[in-house]
């Protein structure tokens, strides 16, 4: 596994590997001594395979920032209409200052 780990990072590291023939990834992966069905699927970019193979899950996570003080206060003056009727409710500011964080190991 760690042969693999190894040779992802070389191939998103060096421009001119990731961006080279099959065959010249194909004799790079054989330099390293990466089993043949994580080479298959390094070669294919398959990621769910490869992912398979090193029994690894994708990662995601979501983050928002909490509302600060006075921000609601603001939103509902801002939620009312010049006579006094509710409007539709416009997403705050801290949906704006959402985080996705995501880790997939893709090679495309």
């Amino acid at each position: 596994m760690s042969d693999v780990i190894e040779f992802l990072e070389k191939l998103g590291s060096d421009a001119r590997l990731f961006q080279a023939a099959r065959e010249t990834v194909a004799l790079a992966l054989a330099d390293a001594q990466v089993e043949a069905a994580a080479g298959e699927a390094i070669l294919a970019r398959n990621v769910e395979e490869l992912q398979a193979l090193l029994k690894v899950v994708p990662l995601h996570c979501f983050q928002s920032a909490p509302k600060r003080e006075g921000e609601e206060e603001e939103e509902e003056q801002e939620e009312e209409g010049e006579e006094g009727e509710k409007q539709p409710k416009k997403p705050s500011k801290s949906a704006n200052q959402s985080v996705v964080v995501a880790r997939a190991d893709t090679l495309a």
